[in-house]
């Protein structure tokens, strides 16, 4: 028994080194230069607890399959202990390569979101160029082949032994059962989660080098199903009167449009984060279009998206509902049609509704919500000749796109809203044209599609002022979702999620106009509903930006954390870990506040 004993304390500090490897490479491939030496000794150290909870399920599950080898010969286990050991190492080092590149795009680690792209892998994996995606399935394979290995040699031997009594079954069960401790991360009420972990004030990303992805993901997959989360800090009729308050909002004051039922066009704008625009602080090479329509028109200077993702930023733009931290509102296509959506408000003015998305439709629940939103809707599908020629991994380029949604405005019934969500600004940012900002990093190459997307822009607009239809044109120009691909930011703070509203078009009655109100993304809807003169207060999480009285306040969500911004400063809250990032009192109570009846709001 003391050398199968042995062994599994050598199998738990394979799996602990393992790990502690899987931070080095991580630390690796990010290459982010904010920490300190002091920094990268404290992350391993207190990574380590998570990294003995990962350890100690699996060893839980080798103590079970060992409290039958009293009844096995010797060689009988060791192949079971190999299969098994080249499974797990096969999983664990796909995980950890995986989470390497997700987390440089997203600013967290690997989650159960990836899970909901399964049914579209060709988008799952069109931001991933295809030499980087060969060097990640190389370095998984060679990760888990040299651990195989080195389990062969330094572990595996260790099983060695004659059978032995039928009591020693017990004794391996009782093992397995002691391990409930260091899973759980010791004996404190609460169990391991991230916030054990987490050890630095201000750098967020030395708090996430400490995580265990593997763990993570475990542990992401588990929660997965659950839909609601445990946001309940107050009396639901406290809480309710602080959201309320929050929207409550005067008559409209500024009057923007001269024309009651102008056509109207939204361009959803794939990551177009205020980084790279011009006129919000970013780069002034990248957007030389929208630069020029925010002169034109109305620029909304202070306006964040809702979430980080795709998925809560459509949500946002056509029902006016925040990112909900749990889960997108997309998974549930009959939650999402219970609540309104401005294309059928419009719809019912006598408004023809479509939606353009050049690409696959079924990624990220689109197909539900856009054909249960608007009367047609145009994707890949319907292109054809050059533009099926020139596609890219997330289908049809922007210019292609723009081409048809102005050759249908010519045909259109009047009046028409007609919403395009451009994609060319998208991972792996390769475009269609010769490189006007030079580089090969990766802020550059984005950098570089964002200049592409804003000279389709600029090329459609051409044409709607030489044919007239500018006269009496709303164009409304909004992101989907910030990103942190430009300056390397933290994935919670405030400026990852800033992104531009523009109102532009012949149908303004103002022009060069700055609207510095502090709001949410999903404030557009009830913004644009009271310039049309339209009722707007069956969207309870939207409020008119031209309103007096307005609140100045805006929300985001995203997986595990959720931030409030007011003129008073930014509160985001760890979710998992109950704790405070970053902020003051007054914003973390309205942030709860808003949580509870968000989380309420859902679970209908």
């Amino acid at each position: 028994m003391r050398s199968r004993i042995l062994f599994l304390l050598k199998y738990y500090l394979f799996w602990i080194i393992a790990s502690v490897v899987a931070k080095c490479v991580f630390l690796l491939y990010q290459g982010n230069t904010s920490l300190s030496i002091s920094d990268y000794f404290q992350l391993l150290f207190r990574g380590l607890r998570m990294d003995v909870s990962l350890g100690g399920y699996i060893l839980l599950l080798s103590s079970v399959l060992m409290a039958f080898s009293p009844f096995v010969r010797a060689q009988m286990l060791r192949r079971v202990f190999s299969g098994l050991s080249l499974l797990l190492l096969a999983v664990f080092w796909f995980v950890v390569a995986a989470d390497l590149e997700l987390f440089q795009n997203w600013g967290y680690h690997m989650d159960a979101t990836v899970l909901e792209y399964i049914r579209t892998p060709k988008e799952a994996m069109a931001s991933t160029p295809f030499g980087l995606l060969l060097l990640l399935i190389g370095l998984w394979l060679v990760l888990a082949v040299c651990f195989y290995v080195l389990y062969l040699h330094f572990v595996g031997k260790q099983l060695s032994y004659t059978r032995g009594r039928w009591w020693e079954t017990g004794v391996f069960l009782l093992i397995g059962g002691g391990l409930i401790v260091p899973i759980r991360g010791g004996f404190n009420v609460a169990p391991m989660n991230n916030s054990f972990v987490f050890f630095h004030k201000t750098n967020m990303f030395a708090n996430q080098a400490a995580i265990n992805p593997v763990w993570n993901f475990m542990y992401e997959v588990e929660h997965a199903g659950r839909m609601g989360g445990d946001y309940k800090y107050m009396a639901e009729e406290e809480a309710q009167a602080v959201v309320d308050s929050l929207y409550h909002t005067g008559d409209t004051v500024f009057r923007l449009l001269r024309s009651k039922r102008p056509d109207i066009v939204v361009l959803l704008l794939e990551s177009f984060t205020a980084d790279a625009i011009g006129v919000l602080g970013g780069n002034e090479e990248a957007t030389p279009n929208l630069n020029q329509l925010a002169k034109e028109g109305v620029l909304f200077s202070h306006i964040y998206a809702t979430g980080n993702r795709s998925d809560r930023g459509v949500a946002g733009v056509i029902g006016a509902y925040p990112a909900y931290p749990n889960y997108s509102l997309l998974k549930y296509p009959a939650k999402m049609e219970r609540r309104p959506r401005f294309p059928k408000d419009l719809e019912e003015q006598g408004y023809h509704t479509r939606f353009y998305y050049a690409g696959d439709i079924n990624f990220g629940g689109f197909r539900a919500l856009t054909t249960m939103s608007f009367q047609d809707v145009v994707t890949e599908d319907d292109f054809s000749g050059e533009a099926k020629k020139t596609t890219f991994k997330w289908g049809v380029h922007d210019e292609f796109m723009f081409e048809r949604l102005f050759e249908d405005m010519e045909k259109a019934p009047r009046p028409f809203m007609y919403m395009a969500f451009n994609m060319s600004s998208h991972e792996p940012f390769e475009v269609p044209m010769e490189t006007k900002i030079p580089g090969q990093t990766k802020d550059k190459r984005f950098l570089n599609a964002i200049y592409y997307s804003d000279r389709c822009i600029g090329e459609f607009v051409g044409k709607a002022k030489a044919s007239g239809m500018w006269d009496n044109l709303l164009l409304v120009l909004v992101a989907d979702h910030g990103t942190i691909s430009i300056k390397n930011r933290d994935y919670h703070e405030p400026a990852t999620f800033h992104i531009p509203l523009i109102f532009a078009g012949g149908a303004l009655n103002v022009r060069d106009t700055v609207i510095t109100t502090l709001g949410s993304q999903t404030d557009v809807v009830a913004t644009l509903l009271a310039q049309l003169e339209i009722p707007h207060s069956q969207y309870k999480f939207s409020k008119n930006l031209l309103a007096g009285d307005v609140m100045p306040f805006a929300y985001y969500g995203m997986t595990g954390a959720a931030g409030m911004i007011t003129p008073e400063g930014v509160t985001v809250m760890d979710l998992k870990g109950g704790k405070t990032i970053t902020g003051e009192e007054r914003n973390k109570y309205l942030l709860k506040a808003y949580l509870q009846v968000l989380d309420k709001d859902i679970r209908q």
